[in-house]
């Protein structure tokens, strides 16, 4: 059947049943041609699709009069209280509506193509709350890869205070006030000796604030002796000047570095930056060139603003490594927690099989002890992927069999963190004692629980391995 709007439809049989007859359909098929200028470019075929027949125009049926006045009386009931006076009408509208309609008036999320460009960018303001709420680190990575995040990050430098704020929040030290928010994210969360470039390098050195390999730090140091002996020959002799005026840091006695400076004990050594000490010799020998007579008295007050910044930044270094140390504490009682759970998580789940595991028969598995020493919180998952061999292991134990790890003798660490390799529990072969020479125990052969030994007086022709 073709209507006044040239599209051709047709009407499915309606199966007569005891029951309540379905509501009537009808499937749709497009048959109009594209039309307008700019048709061929953006026709998109439309699909076939299934619309209920109501309100059907013609002769009015018994059965439709039936289901008029039953739904009259539903809208009285529903119109009756005042609650329901104002839902009844959206109701009906709501009902009234094609089951097409109501599905295009569902409102549908964007979707996003890697290779399509947006035609309405992102406003600046929510940028900008999107970069306040996110990690210092990914700031960080993002500055440096995507070039408008670096002009943005760039001209917008308290994006790195509020992100610092909401991420650790105020138990992170301040910054000192030689040293820019940007610095002090690349100083946490860089990576890469800033001397020679080594990648792997991630240690830094808050007395100093540098992030160096230990090859750069011991080349880049001097010790308080060599800094006095550099320091004499520009005509100073005073200890206490050259530690008010330098940051300064501290060796042990095998040349590790422990912390800021200086020195309380003989056993640990007091280090200085070789620049610093080199920087504060030429000035000191510069001011004694210019005024020969009065230069030390010059140099001290010019020097009392270096002392200033250098106790600021002594106090700066001594609180992050404290915050770091709490830090790690934290993480490292935060792995412990999720460890235990992981234990008692399997435990839990591997005594509800059909056939139950215990705990002995656990911690004889090697994957079991790989899995719980995973610092990870446990789930559905690591279950699932450590139950089939967990399973198998402890069948094989069951029958009396090892492990293919026990049998290759690289049997993991077991709960109580030690391992024994299996051929040291193995019989050695019986050896005659032979006076004045000590008892020697030869290896044995490949393949020896294959082999049946006997006693050698049994049977002197046979060797004993």
């Amino acid at each position: 059947m073709v209507n006044v709007k040239n599209v051709a439809f047709k009407v499915n049989k309606q199966t007569p049943v005891s029951q309540a007859p379905p509501q009537a359909y009808g499937t749709v098929i497009n048959c109009r041609k594209p039309g307008g200028k700019r048709s061929f470019r953006e026709f998109k075929e439309v699909r076939s699709h299934s619309v209920p027949l109501t309100n059907v125009s013609g002769t009015k049926r018994k059965r439709n009069e039936r289901k008029s006045e039953e739904l009259q009386s539903q809208i009285d009931f529903g119109t009756s209280t005042p609650a329901n006076a104002q839902v009844a009408p959206a109701a009906l509208r709501h009902n009234d509506q094609p089951l097409i309609t109501q599905r295009l008036k569902q409102v549908k999320p964007t979707r996003f193509r890697k290779g399509k460009i947006l035609e309405k960018g992102v406003d600046l303001d929510i940028w900008w709350t999107i970069l306040t709420f996110s990690d210092p680190a990914q700031l960080l990575e993002m500055r440096q890869k995507i070039p408008s995040c670096y002009r943005f990050l760039k001209s917008n430098p308290m994006l790195w205070v509020h992100s610092r704020n909401n991420h650790y929040g105020e138990d992170m030290p301040e910054p000192p006030s030689n040293l820019d928010e940007f610095q002090y994210a690349h100083l946490r969360h860089g990576h890469g000796c800033m001397s020679c470039g080594a990648p792997s390098t991630r240690k830094t050195y808050w007395a100093f604030l540098r992030r160096w390999c230990k090859t750069c730090l011991q080349s880049k140091t001097v010790k308080e002796h060599d800094a006095l002996i550099i320091m004499r020959s520009a005509g100073i002799d005073d200890m206490t000047f050259l530690r008010k005026c330098l940051p300064s840091g501290v060796f042990d006695s095998w040349g590790n570095f422990v912390g800021v400076g200086p020195a309380s004990t003989h056993s640990l050594k007091t280090i200085y930056l070789l620049s610093e000490v080199q920087k504060l010799g030429s000035e000191v020998r510069n001011a004694a060139a210019l005024q020969p007579a009065d230069w030390s008295s010059d140099v001290r007050s010019r020097m009392a603003q270096k002392f200033v910044l250098v106790d600021e930044r002594r106090a700066f270094a001594r609180k992050m490594e404290l915050w770091e140390e709490a830090t790690r504490s934290n993480k490292a009682s935060d792995y412990q927690a999720k460890k235990a759970a992981r234990k008692a998580y399997f435990q839990k789940e591997a005594w509800q099989l059909d056939s139950p595991i215990g705990l002995r028969e656990m911690e004889a598995c090697p994957s079991y002890r790989r899995a719980v020493a995973i610092p990870k919180d446990p789930n559905n998952t690591s279950w699932q992927q450590l139950r089939p061999k967990l399973e198998k292991e402890v069948a094989e134990l069951r029958l009396g069999r090892s492990t293919p790890e026990t049998r290759l003798g690289t049997t993991s660490a077991s709960a109580s963190g030690t391992s024994t390799p299996v051929h040291m529990h193995t019989l050695q072969p019986y050896v005659h004692p032979t006076s004045g020479q000590p008892m020697i125990h030869l290896p044995l052969p490949p393949h020896h629980h294959l082999q049946h030994y006997t006693h050698p007086h049994l049977h002197p022709r046979q060797p004993p391995y």
